[in-house]
């Protein structure tokens, strides 16, 4: 089952929103993926009480609103319920690109959600359908199986390549070429010779070469920054777009 959320302060606005989301569930998503809208809720706090007791998979937020704006919300649920695919919906299209730190799926405009609102949600729920993917590494020591999206960067260490996430590092020996074979159907990019970074984990970019990510600071290579440019823009444009 796939729960979906709503949080707007507006609540003429919350109450249209979770309509038109149920209208896609209902005829556009597939039976099979069981897709609810599980709550309507208008507050920050709201959210937190919730998620203390029930899990959201994808959860619609508003941006501006009182006592704890969605920003600071975002960044609560990244550490309460990492696995929370979180969609911004905003009047503010100046947010879109401070938006990025808090790892969103989309943003969404609200004048713009007739074009928008139907893709974003259709892809979100691929999205949570596929986290579950994962990628099977060896170490001296044992073998371990990995999700995706749980990893940080690849980083070359002499004869090894070590899997780095928030709380773990597994050392394997082998090539970075080996290990772009495991992860080149998904979103990493390599920044240096001997670092693949996961784009769907960049907190932010900092120019001129630096990447903010959860528990690390990676530096891209003079000679990559303008495809990473190119090749960052392109990623982050599909979360607005």
């Amino acid at each position: 089952m796939v729960t979906i959320a709503v949080c707007d302060d507006n609540i003429r606005f919350a109450g249209s929103l979770c309509d038109r989301i149920k209208d896609i569930c209902a005829f556009k998503i597939p039976e099979r993926y069981m897709c609810q809208v599980a709550v309507e809720m208008h507050s920050s706090a709201a959210v937190l009480d919730y998620i203390a007791k029930n899990t959201i998979n994808i959860l619609f937020l508003d941006i501006d609103m009182p006592e704890m704006n969605g920003f600071e919300l975002a960044e609560k649920i990244n550490q309460l319920q990492p696995d929370t695919i979180i969609i911004f919906v905003s009047s503010h299209e100046n947010f879109v690109f401070s938006s990025f730190e808090y790892n969103p799926f989309r943003f969404l405009r609200k004048n713009k959600l007739d074009a928008e609102l139907e893709d974003a949600l259709i892809k979100a729920v691929e999205r949570h359908m596929a986290s579950a993917e994962t990628i099977t590494i060896k170490t001296d020591r044992e073998t371990v199986e990995l999700r995706v999206r749980d990893i940080l960067y690849i980083m070359s260490e002499k004869n090894y390549y070590a899997v780095c996430g928030t709380d773990f590092e597994y050392k394997c020996r082998g090539t970075m070429s080996q290990a772009e074979e495991l992860i080149k159907k998904y979103s990493f990019f390599r920044i240096n010779s001997g670092c693949f970074v996961n784009m769907e984990r960049i907190k932010r970019f900092e120019s001129p070469n630096k990447l903010i990510l959860e528990t690390a600071e990676l530096y891209i290579s003079q000679r990559k920054v303008s495809a990473f440019k190119e090749a960052y823009a392109l990623f982050t444009r599909k979360r607005v777009l």
